[in-house]
């Protein structure tokens, strides 16, 4: 069946006119939260998404006894964003739950059981490494970790002090992002400053 404009808005009218006939008002849902671990009750903290330079106010719900993270949600009492949030702030509780977090859950998360930590990332954590097109290498992350310091002195050593080309190392790139806080940037532009490279970029919203 074919509707016109005009239909619609006409259908769309008489139903609205309905509803307001049967003072029709539906109250928002309420989410029924089951507490776990010896949890009572969520002990609820105001604080901002970490994810862009917008700072729209969020809600952690944090059990009471576990101090486990049951929900991250937006902020009502925001100024910035009224309580709404873009689909990363949305998914902000992944941050803190994802099973590849070094140190999340061990087993199944009180609340979703989608975030189980997986066991094949323990507390050491795990690296994936690839060299140009291949195939990407599992390694343990301190091991990465150690890879990455030793070819960072490499290339610092074959800088030449003073203002020429040799001066500056084309071999290395920082990138920085949001989730790292004021006292962290500072530190971390200190390190690039000492290293002697002009590489450097920084985007706020990954």
């Amino acid at each position: 069946m074919e509707l016109s404009r005009r239909d619609f808005l006409k259908v769309s009218a008489a139903g609205a006119a309905a509803v307001a006939a049967m003072d029709f008002a539906p109250a928002p849902a309420m989410a029924q939260v089951t507490f776990h671990g010896g949890d009572t009750a969520l002990d609820k903290f105001h604080t901002t998404c970490p994810y862009c330079s917008a700072s729209c106010g969020q809600v952690i719900a944090v059990g009471n006894v576990t101090k486990d993270v049951y929900d991250v949600y937006g902020d009502v009492d925001s100024p910035v964003n009224n309580g709404g949030l873009c689909a990363k702030g949305a998914g902000a509780f992944q941050l803190v739950t994802n099973k590849r977090r070094i140190g999340a859950f061990a087993g199944t998360h009180p609340v979703n059981p989608l975030f189980a930590y997986d066991p094949a990332y323990d507390s050491t954590g795990v690296a994936y490494k690839r060299t140009g097109n291949g195939a990407w290498s599992k390694m343990p992350l301190p091991t990465a970790l150690d890879e990455i310091a030793t070819g960072l002195v490499t290339a610092r050593g074959s800088i030449t002090p003073g203002l020429t080309a040799t001066s500056n190392s084309r071999h290395v790139q920082f990138f920085g992002s949001s989730h790292m806080n004021n006292e962290q940037n500072y530190t971390y532009r200190k390190l690039i400053a000492q290293f002697g490279t002009s590489l450097t970029e920084h985007q706020a919203r990954i």
